[in-house]
């Protein structure tokens, strides 16, 4: 049976950061990569404000992470960029900032929703989502963002399905043999 569980448990920083580094791994595997390095430098910066869900005997089957206090989910900043990439940082910081989002103080800004493999097509994302909604609604937020890019047209397939609607595209540009993508389409989702 499949538990929604509100904030990460101690003890699970290491899954959550491998599920996110296999779900975003392509759009960040140039920046944070390789995966070993990425999924340390999420594991020793996560943020516990995701909402999971996960077996009974503690499987971490998906997460749905969210903008919370400023951080998504990780909550890095320069130094801890520094702290992992030594002088390599500087080069990320520019891609990376042009990766972060915000919105307005009525907008949840969704930073991503993974489901493990074996979890697929059995409703976890679909109860992460539902989760989501109620947590969104229950502290009196008017709507939901998230973004998708060009080459997940499954998931922004789903977010329609969802209700999401597009609302902005943003290119990459110069950045685009770096990021893996040509553009990234901002949607909402009205609560």
């Amino acid at each position: 049976m499949t538990e929604i569980k509100h904030g990460l448990p101690s003890g699970m920083e290491s899954a959550a950061a491998q599920l996110y580094w296999e779900a975003f791994g392509g759009k960040l595997g140039k920046l944070l990569g390789p995966s070993q390095r990425g999924e340390r430098f999420f594991c020793e910066t996560i943020n516990r404000s995701s909402i999971i869900a996960a077996t009974q005997d503690g499987e971490l089957l998906g997460i749905v992470a969210f903008k919370s206090d400023g951080e998504g989910f990780s909550r890095a900043g320069v130094k801890d960029l520094f702290r992992h990439y030594g002088i390599g940082a500087i080069w990320r910081l520019i891609p990376l900032a042009m990766l972060e989002r915000s919105s307005a103080a009525d907008t949840l800004q969704m930073d991503g929703v993974c489901v493990s493999a074996s979890a697929r097509g059995k409703g976890v994302g679909s109860a992460l989502f539902d989760a989501l909604f109620t947590y969104a609604h229950e502290r009196d937020y008017r709507y939901i963002t998230l973004d998708v890019i060009d080459t997940n047209p499954r998931a922004k397939a789903l977010y329609e399905r969802l209700g999401f609607e597009a609302t902005k595209t943003e290119g990459t540009s110069f950045l685009k043999p770096l990021l893996g993508f040509s553009y990234a389409t901002k949607m909402r989702r009205a609560l």
